[in-house]
């Protein structure tokens, strides 16, 4: 069983490891940091196609940005002393000048550093603690009800002994979403990004379509050797370089995983082992029972041929076994491809490859190729072309910084296309999905899309985000079947052959948003939202036209978007 393996790995390891840091959330803004500076000045310590990263990481980065680039700017520096600020356990004694300390911290206790609320700094023993607070409001166009979140939480990081790290957080959520989510939890019954959620109803601000979840977010790390290490937990994870990911994103619910990171030479290999569900808790089963549960095992090798080039290797199988996890998985250096035949089995695999190449130190190209099933005497069948079984999918994209010249004006266009059918499997519970929530893309399958994004910070505190998105897909027809939705499987497909992108009922999106954010004290932000988004179907029933705005203040919260 997965989970008697988990306990025993977590029983024995603690006597003989050392630490694996807590990580940085997968939305964290030190991950453009860390891609702006890479960019700059060619390589740093981490593969940043493989996120969440350590804290460590993070103050590594910085050194090595601070030691090694040439010409840095004020906004610059600004950016490495917010690194060494948000990360400053792993500051030095003799780093003392890189340390911000608070001129009257609160009580004598509290905020002795601006970025925790508490701290404790022993030999044997440290610890972060701090609130996280999200509230928002705004209004909607054609809504006469409020839109907003109301969330509160708190987050814990610590180590005991430099032996063992821990990370915890809970945020407890009151939401009301604009009516494009809301469409789209009424057909996926899922809230996009969290688990199980109850209705929300406020007589004082007349809600009654609003909704009440959690996000619980946590895990325990060791360290096997000075280049081994080990986590066990919930939450998030990220593989590659763009805004959207084809092999596994921040897009769905949170996952209970058990992850093996190598990092040694120029290699970067991560093991990881994930406990899903395939359904939410809204759909209909059995009173008082438990969810069914399916398992993914994956792993990424990412190989930096040089400071400036780096190529990676991914693959996946998504399995069900009655809640027994397929120990045969469990291998850490064998492809799954490989196992699959070994068991005679029906999973799901899928594999891809992806890179990145910074020219000029102004622009990264890179790029992702997932196939989840392709035969290539189907390509140039005569007469018969679009076999289904051909399901892949496809990553273009560029990341210019200090765009134009300008210091701090970064821009991104990025192409992401994936086939109809990709990400499902003739036995629905084995589709790349958890909790009806993609894995990978939130747009699911059958669909082409363009993203522009700008992002510019005229100053250290503040920070201009736009971003324009175009998509073209196919929706399924009432009991339709034509390869958007993995939930559904494809054994029930409607054509053997003739299959393209967009096919079904055809729809485009179009979505552009504004943010406007101002960092009044580390992490704590006053921000604007503005977004638009319109939806044109070939079915007049399904058009949708959303305009939102919203005023809020943020501290200490990175959540997703809702960019779909």
């Amino acid at each position: 069983m997965f989970h008697k393996s988990v306990i025993l790995v977590w029983l024995a390891l603690p006597a003989l490891l050392a630490a694996q840091p807590a990580t940085l959330p997968v939305q964290h803004p030190a991950n453009h940091l860390f891609d702006r500076l890479g960019i700059l000045h060619s390589g740093g310590p981490i593969h940043p196609e493989v996120r969440p990263f350590g804290r460590d990481d993070a103050v590594a980065f910085a050194r090595w940005a601070d030691t090694t680039a040439q010409n840095l700017s004020k906004l610059d520096r600004a950016d490495l002393q917010y690194l060494y600020d948000d990360n400053n356990e792993w500051l030095l004694p003799a780093d003392s000048l890189l340390l911000l300390r608070s001129r009257k911290p609160l009580f004598g206790r509290f905020f002795r550093t601006p970025a925790n609320l508490f701290e404790v700094n022993t030999p044997a023993f440290r610890l972060r603690a701090n609130p996280m607070l999200h509230f928002a409001a705004g209004r909607a166009q054609d809504d006469n009800a409020l839109l907003f979140a109301n969330q509160r939480g708190l987050e814990v990081r610590g180590d005991v002994d430099g032996r063992v790290f821990f990370y915890t957080s809970l945020v407890e959520t009151q939401a009301r979403f604009p009516n494009y989510v809301n469409r789209w939890i009424a057909d996926y019954q899922a809230v996009p990004g969290a688990g199980f959620y109850k209705p929300y109803r406020s007589r004082a601000f007349d809600i009654r379509d609003g909704y009440d979840f959690n996000l619980a977010s946590a895990h325990i790390g060791f360290q096997i050797t000075k280049h081994v290490g080990l986590q066990l937990g919930h939450g998030r994870h990220f593989i590659g370089n763009g805004y959207r990911s084809l092999f596994l994103s921040d897009a769905g619910n949170l996952t209970y995983f058990l992850k093996l990171n190598t990092r040694v030479w120029r290699l970067h290999y991560q093991n990881l082992f994930l406990e899903l569900s395939p359904i939410s808790t809204a759909v209909p089963r059995p009173q008082n029972s438990i969810l069914p549960k399916k398992y993914v095992a994956a792993h990424y090798l990412s190989l930096r041929v040089t400071p400036n080039l780096a190529v990676g290797f991914f693959e996946a199988t998504v399995f069900n076994r009655s809640r027994q996890f397929e120990l045969q998985y469990l291998n850490p250096v064998i492809l799954y491809r490989s196992v699959e035949g070994m068991l005679g089995s029906p999973d799901n695999v899928l594999v891809g490859l992806d890179a990145r190449w910074d020219v000029l130190r102004r622009v990264r190209l890179y790029g992702q190729l997932l196939i989840d099933e392709f035969y290539f005497s189907e390509v140039f069948k005569p007469g018969q072309s679009g076999w289904w079984g051909n399901k892949f999918g496809a990553q273009l994209g560029l990341k210019y910084v200090n765009a134009f010249g300008v210091d701090h004006l970064d821009v991104q266009v990025e192409f992401n296309a994936v086939r109809p059918y990709t990400y499902s499997s003739f036995d629905s519970l084995n589709s790349f999905t958890h909790y009806n929530q993609p894995l990978a893309h939130p747009l699911w399958a059958n669909f082409r899309e363009i993203i522009g994004i700008a992002r510019y910070q005229p100053t250290p505190r503040w920070l201009l985000t736009g971003r324009l998105l175009y998509a073209k897909m196919g929706d399924d027809g009432l009991g339709e079947n034509w390869g958007g939705n993995p939930l559904l499987g494809n054994a029930g497909r409607e054509q053997e052959y003739g299959n393209t992108i967009g096919q079904g009922v055809s729809a485009t999106t179009l979505l552009a948003g504004l943010d406007a954010s101002w960092q009044w004290r580390h992490n704590l932000f006053w921000e604007a939202r503005f977004l638009l988004r319109t939806k044109n179907s070939a079915d007049a029933g399904r058009d949708l036209n959303t305009r939102w705005f919203t005023l809020g203040l943020r501290w200490n919260m990175w959540s997703g978007n809702l960019d779909f």
